[in-house]
């Protein structure tokens, strides 16, 4: 939910400069949205097992006009939602299993801060699963060897490697469980 409407404002201040009748009706709905759901809030249960865990997604090339992803992720603690973020990537991509491998790394970063934090003041977490629903981008993550269609990739992406092989994150393939993580990455108009 949450992310979601993040994306909808986001899209619509990119429309600030020009804005249509369409753009004035998508804003009506968000704000009669937000008025629907005021009394919503966010529940945690600490009686769950999967205490820590981040789903990633990323949707290539949707933005037409500067032909870059949108990467969007969540980690959640304790059946609640913690952090998230939906943003333009930084650069082009030329394949969906680039883009999905770029916000894997960038998720982990959030999810090993996180359970570093929980550790500091004492929690005894167990190593926390990153979900990502592109096989390609999972075998880039956890197979060290340089592939030829991923050399390009800038080294900064490749954090995620390292923090699966010093188990400070797990991958894991999103299509066992709900596809939560569509929210954070596409367009609510």
């Amino acid at each position: 939910m949450y992310l979601m409407i993040g994306f909808a404002v986001v899209k619509l201040a990119q429309q600030m400069a020009n804005p249509s009748n369409d753009h004035y009706q998508v804003g009506l709905h968000l704000c009669r949205y937000l008025l629907a759901t005021c009394r919503y809030w966010l529940v945690y249960n600490g009686l769950n097992n999967k205490l820590l865990v981040a789903y990633s997604d990323s949707d290539w090339g949707q933005d037409h006009e500067h032909h870059k992803s949108t990467t969007g992720y969540f980690t959640m603690l304790a059946q609640g939602i913690t952090s998230w973020l939906s943003r333009k990537q930084k650069s082009v991509v030329l394949s969906s299993t680039e883009a999905e491998y770029m916000v894997l790394s960038d998720c982990s970063y959030q999810l090993i801060w996180t359970s570093n934090l929980l550790c500091e003041i004492g929690f005894d977490i167990p190593v926390p699963y990153l979900y990502g629903n592109n096989l390609g981008s999972l075998f880039w993550s956890t197979n060290p060897v340089q592939e030829k269609k991923s050399k390009h990739i800038d080294i900064w992406y490749h954090y995620v490697r390292d923090a699966i092989e010093d188990d400070k994150i797990k991958p894991s393939s999103m299509y066992a469980r709900p596809m939560w993580e569509d929210g954070t990455d596409k367009s609510c108009t």
